[in-house]
């Protein structure tokens, strides 16, 4: 039995027409006031100026922009030594030279230091600071969206990660990635599977071969492959399985194919009801709960019950959760999917956890191994 978690939404990558925001650092008062008016004048710009860039710096360090538009030659610091300073603070905000100085080896060094663009100064006003404007949004919509799409990959990996259901990312036949409930269904650590060949959960080459021959004739007629099979479990035992494939990509299978896969025989839970964990401790059905990192539960299993009730704990479900998780997460970078293992009592028992964070979208995933 389980509760599902609450369903996450994916954010838009269409984020390039939001307002941005541009700090303008020259030590040229005039020119600061011409291009804040003629760069101001195009639709969704505002622009906030600094005459050096400790003065630049300072504005970073109270206030938030989407790009940097800085002169080359100034006084205290100059322009390459101001993006360098900006980059030991961030590596992707958009930061573009703007200056009379057009040598080759000054855009070269400054390109090499992570400016996104090079503009030379002069020219008709009105057409230069229109191309400079162009260029700011060039390259703050590609910052949007590849922060959009790192974001989306973080849900997924969230999602898959804390999934009950079997997920596992195969090419060329071999396992490149699963998920823990996977492992668990056919008995392995996740290490043991990446790597491993789809041949080795067959009875024999002969099942191998007509299976893969079903799943090879459903994906070219239906772009997707649905079918029941038996898996050998590590133990040696069978478990018959549902699995659904698709390709990653229906233009060109070598990228591979996603495998979702439900376990339907029952076998591993009817070995532990008539072995026992005494008989067969590697077969114990391990307990798994999900929740926020706050400690409000949204899927527990079967086991995770019975574990509190076998080892008379009078606790609840909250007891496999670190007391400390959220000072966890704050040292955790926002964007990562993160683990991390502890040994617990819960009643008599000490317990090893296995517990998988996404600090961003708030989910934690807790499976938890019986030590004694």
């Amino acid at each position: 039995s389980g509760h599902p978690p609450e369903a996450l939404e994916a954010p838009s990558l269409n984020e390039g027409q939001k307002d941005i925001s541009i700090l303008f650092v020259d030590d040229y008062p005039a020119l600061l006031d011409i291009g804040k008016i003629y760069l101001e004048r195009q639709a969704g710009i505002t622009v906030t100026t600094a005459l050096s860039g400790p003065e630049g710096l300072r504005l970073l360090e109270t206030g938030s922009f989407d790009a940097i538009v800085s002169d080359y030659q100034m006084p205290e610091m100059n322009g390459i030594e101001f993006l360098k300073a900006v980059r030991t603070r961030s590596r992707s905000l958009p930061f573009i030279i703007f200056t009379g100085k057009g040598r080759e080896e000054v855009v070269i060094e400054a390109l090499n230091c992570g400016a996104d663009h090079y503009i030379q100064k002069g020219g008709e006003p009105r057409s230069q600071y229109a191309e400079l404007g162009h260029h700011v949004r060039c390259a703050v919509q590609q910052r949007r969206s590849e922060a959009a799409l790192q974001r989306k990959h973080a849900i997924l990996r969230a999602i898959l990660a804390a999934s009950p259901n079997g997920i596992a990312y195969v090419k060329n036949r071999t396992f490149q990635w699963a998920n823990d409930s996977l492992a668990d269904m056919l008995g392995y650590d996740r290490d043991e599977l990446k790597g491993m060949h789809l041949e080795t959960l067959y009875e024999n080459q002969e099942v191998y071969d007509e299976i893969g021959n079903r799943i090879q004739q459903e994906l070219k007629g239906n772009g997707k492959a649905t079918i029941t099979t038996r898996f050998r479990h590590k133990n040696g035992f069978a478990i018959d399985t549902e699995i659904h494939i698709a390709p990653l990509d229906t233009g060109n299978l070598h990228f591979g194919h996603m495998i979702l896969m439900k376990e339907m025989s029952g076998k591993v839970a009817a070995a532990k009801a008539a072995l026992g964990p005494a008989g067969l401790p590697h077969l114990e059905l391990t307990p798994v709960i999900e929740g926020s990192p706050g400690g409000k539960i949204t899927y527990y299993n079967d086991a995770a019950i019975d574990t509190l009730a076998r080892f008379g704990s009078r606790g609840s479900l909250e007891e496999f959760f670190p007391p400390d998780l959220p000072e966890i997460l704050l040292r955790m970078d926002e964007k990562d999917v993160g683990s991390i293992s502890r040994d617990v009592m819960i009643g008599t028992a000490l317990f090893r956890e296995h517990i998988t964070l996404s600090p961003q979208f708030r989910i934690a995933r807790i499976s938890a191994v019986l030590i004694s």
